[in-house]
C-alpha cells in the first residue's frame, strides 16, 4: 500500500471512530432536557404549517420558517411528537459531525482533529438537544467554513455558490444566518486582496482601499446601530470588539496589495462575490415562492425584519462582566506559553501552570467557583481568539503560495467565529454560548497552525480536561442553569403524554401530565386559549390556538382583551389555561383575567397554570 492510501486510510479510521462515539453519545442524550416554551414554539409553529397554515401570513412565526416546513416534514413521516423534532436535528448533527472533522484536519494531524471534533460535539447539542434554529445556525456555518475552505485549496467557484447556500439556509432557519453571510464578504474581500498581492498587480493606489474601506464602515455602523440600546463594555468586547479587529486586518491586506485601477479590483472581487451571493439567494428565493404567490410576502417581511425587534428588549440577557475575561485571558497565556516551550521540562511545568487554575478556583470558592472559572476561561475567549488571530495575521510576510493559503484558510475562521457569536446577542444566556463553541475552537487551532502547535502534555491536558467538565457536569445539568450554577439537575421523568417522549423534571412531568388531563376532560371542541408564553400546551393537548400569537409580546395586539376573547367566543372555547411564570411577555392583563373569570367560573391550580373552564 503507497504512503498516500496509507494516510488517507489513517484519516478515515479516525473519522469514523469519533463520528460513530459522538453520534452513539448524542443519540443516548437526545430525549433529555426541555425548556416547555421552545418545545413548544417549534412544535407548534410546525403543526400549524402541516395544517396547511403560512408562517408570518397565517401565525405569527418567531424565526423566519424554513424551519417550520422541515419540522412539519419530519412531523408527517415520524409522527406528532416532540421527540420527532430531536430526530430531525439529529439527521443534521450526524452530517455535521464530518464537517467539523473536516475543517479541523486542515490544521492538526488526524488524531488531533478527532479529538477536536470531540470537543465539538461534548459542548454542543448534549447540553441542549432540542431542535433550536441555532443549532441548525452552526451546522450551516460549519458546512460554509468547510466549502470555503474546499475553494481556498482548488479555487473552484462553485464552492462558493455552496458556501452561499449555506448561507441562504442559515437564514432561512434564523435571520442571525446573516452572520455566516457577513463573515464569508468579509472573507471574499480579503481573498481578493491576497490574490491581487499574488498577481503582481501594479497601478494606482487609494480608489479601491478607500471604497473598501467604506464598506467596513457601513458594516461596523450597522453593527454598532444594533447594539446601540445595549452598548456597555461587556457588549463592546463581546460583539464590537472582533468585528473591529477582521475589518482592520481586511483593510490593512487591502491597503498592502499592489493596486490595479478600481474597475479591475471591483471585476476581480465580484468575480468570486457572485456566485457567492448567488448562493444565498437562491434557497431564499425558493422559499418565497408560495409567499408571492399567496400574497404573504409584507407579513413575511414584517415578521422576519421588523418584530424580531421586539426581542431586542423584552428577550435581553446580559453577558457576563469583564471580570469573568480573566479566567479566559489566563488559559489564553497558558497556550501561549505552550507554543512556546520547548523541551519536555517546559512543557510539563507549562501543564502544572495550568493546573493552578482549577484547584486554586476550587480552594477558593469550592466546586460552585471552580465550576464558574471553567466555564468562563472557555466561554470568554471568542474576543480574544479573534483578536489574537489577527494579530498573527497582521504580522504575517509569507503572503504568496501556501502562506497565503494558510492565511486565507485561518481568516474563514475566525470571521465565522467573531461574526457568528453575534448570536448571543441579545440574548447572551450561557446556552447561547453552546451555539458557537465549535468555531473559536476551530479557529484556535488555525491560528496555532501558523505559529506552533501545542505541546503533546499540554494539548492532552486541556482535552481531557474540558472535555471531562462537559461530559461529567455540563451535559448532565439542567439547561437553565447551563453556566450559572454547579447546582445537579433535578431527577427526570418521561413526559407520559402520546405527543412528548421527553424525559423532563420530575415537576414538570407531574404538572404537565395533570395540566393536559383536565383540559382535554373539559374542552369541548379542538381549540383552547394558553397563555401568555405557553405555546406548548397547545402542542401537548393537541388543542389548536385560537389566535396567531406563540409569544405574547412578539405581536402585543394580538395579546388584547378583545382580540383574545373575540377569538375565544368565535372558536368555541370551554376551557382556558392561564400561565402565571411568563419569561418574556407581561403577565395576562386584569381585563382579560376578569373577562375568563366570569366566562369560565370553574377554576383549579396546576402548578404554574390556572385551569377555568365552563
Amino acid at each position: 500500500m503507497s504512503a498516500v492510501r496509507q494516510q488517507r486510510l489513517g484519516w478515515a479510521i479516525v473519522l469514523i471512530i469519533v463520528w460513530v462515539a459522538s453520534c452513539a453519545y448524542v443519540a443516548h442524550l437526545l430525549d433529555r432536557n426541555w425548556i416547555p416554551y421552545d418545545e413548544g414554539l417549534l412544535a407548534q409553529s410546525a403543526e400549524r404549517v402541516l395544517l396547511g397554515e403560512m408562517p408570518h401570513r397565517d401565525f405569527a412565526e418567531v424565526y423566519t420558517g424554513g424551519l417550520s416546513y422541515l419540522n412539519a416534514f419530519g412531523f408527517k413521516i415520524l409522527g406528532l411528537r416532540l421527540l420527532t423534532l430531536r430526530y430531525v436535528l439529529f439527521a443534521g448533527f450526524v452530517v455535521w459531525v464530518p464537517a467539523v472533522f473536516y475543517c479541523a484536519s486542515r490544521f492538526v494531524p488526524p488524531v488531533g482533529a478527532g479529538v477536536l471534533t470531540a470537543l465539538a460535539v461534548v459542548w454542543t447539542v448534549p447540553n441542549y438537544p432540542a431542535a433550536m434554529p441555532s443549532w441548525y445556525n452552526l451546522f450551516f456555518a460549519t458546512f460554509g467554513v468547510a466549502t470555503l475552505l474546499r475553494f481556498t485549496a482548488s479555487g473552484r467557484r462553485g464552492w462558493l455558490l455552496a458556501a452561499g447556500a449555506m448561507g441562504g439556509c442559515s437564514i432561512l432557519a434564523k435571520i442571525s444566518g446573516l452572520y455566516f453571510v457577513a463573515a464569508g464578504l468579509l472573507y471574499l474581500t480579503f481573498h481578493e486582496a491576497v490574490s491581487a498581492r499574488e498577481g503582481g498587480d501594479t497601478g494606482g493606489r487609494g480608489a479601491y482601499t478607500a471604497l473598501v474601506a467604506a464598506g467596513l464602515l457601513a458594516f461596523l455602523g450597522a453593527l454598532v446601530a444594533l447594539l446601540h440600546r445595549n452598548l456597555t463594555i461587556a457588549h463592546w468586547y463581546h460583539f464590537l470588539l472582533p468585528a473591529v479587529a477582521l475589518a482592520a486586518v481586511v483593510l490593512r491586506a487591502v491597503a498592502g496589495s499592489p493596486q490595479s485601477p478600481l474597475p479591475t479590483r471591483l471585476a476581480r472581487l465580484w468575480q468570486v462575490a457572485w456566485p457567492f451571493l448567488l448562493g444565498v439567494v437562491l434557497p431564499i428565493a425558493f422559499f418565497l415562492i408560495p409567499y408571492l404567490a399567496g400574497g404573504g410576502v409584507a407579513a413575511l417581511v414584517r415578521g422576519v425584519l421588523v418584530t424580531p425587534t421586539a426581542r431586542l428588549a423584552s428577550a435581553a440577557f446580559p453577558p457576563m462582566t469583564l471580570r469573568a475575561v480573566l479566567p479566559a485571558g489566563f488559559l489564553a497565556l497558558i497556550v501561549l506559553l505552550g507554543v512556546r516551550a520547548d523541551g519536555a521540562g517546559r512543557q510539563w511545568l507549562v501543564v502544572a501552570l495550568f493546573a493552578v487554575m482549577p484547584v486554586a478556583a476550587f480552594l477558593i470558592g469550592g466546586s460552585e467557583y471552580a465550576y464558574h472559572v471553567t466555564w468562563a476561561s472557555v466561554s470568554q475567549s471568542i474576543p480574544l481568539v479573534v483578536v489574537g488571530g489577527v494579530v498573527v495575521l497582521w504580522g504575517r510576510r509569507r503572503l504568496a503560495g501556501e502562506g497565503a493559503r494558510a492565511n486565507q484558510e485561518c481568516f474563514i475562521l475566525l470571521a465565522a467565529a467573531g461574526l457568528c457569536s453575534l448570536i448571543e446577542f441579545p440574548h447572551s444566556h450561557p446556552t447561547y454560548f453552546a451555539y458557537t463553541a465549535p468555531l473559536p475552537l476551530l479557529a484556535l487551532a488555525a491560528v496555532l497552525s501558523l505559529i506552533g502547535r501545542v505541546p503533546r502534555p499540554l494539548a492532552l491536558a486541556l482535552a481531557g480536561y474540558y472535555g471531562g467538565f462537559a461530559v461529567l457536569v455540563l451535559n448532565t445539568r439542567s439547561v437553565g442553569e447551563l453556566g450559572l450554577t454547579a447546582v445537579p439537575a433535578q431527577p427526570l421523568a418521561r413526559l407520559a403524554l402520546p405527543r412528548a417522549g421527553l424525559l423532563v423534571g420530575v415537576r414538570d412531568a407531574t404538572q404537565y401530565g395533570a395540566l393536559v388531563d383536565t383540559l382535554e376532560a373539559h374542552a369541548r371542541g379542538s381549540y383552547t386559549y394558553a397563555g401568555p408564553d405557553a405555546p406548548e400546551v397547545y402542542f401537548l393537548t393537541g388543542l389548536r390556538n385560537p389566535t396567531r400569537a406563540l409569544f405574547e409580546f412578539l405581536e402585543p395586539a394580538e395579546g388584547s382583551a378583545d382580540r383574545v376573547l373575540s377569538a375565544v367566543d368565535r372558536h368555541g372555547v370551554t376551557a382556558v389555561a392561564i400561565n402565571h411564570d411568563t419569561k418574556f411577555s407581561p403577565p395576562l392583563s386584569p381585563e382579560l383575567d376578569t373577562a375568563f373569570a366570569r366566562r369560565f367560573p370553574h377554576a383549579t391550580t396546576i402548578g404554574k397554570f390556572t385551569v377555568r373552564w365552563q
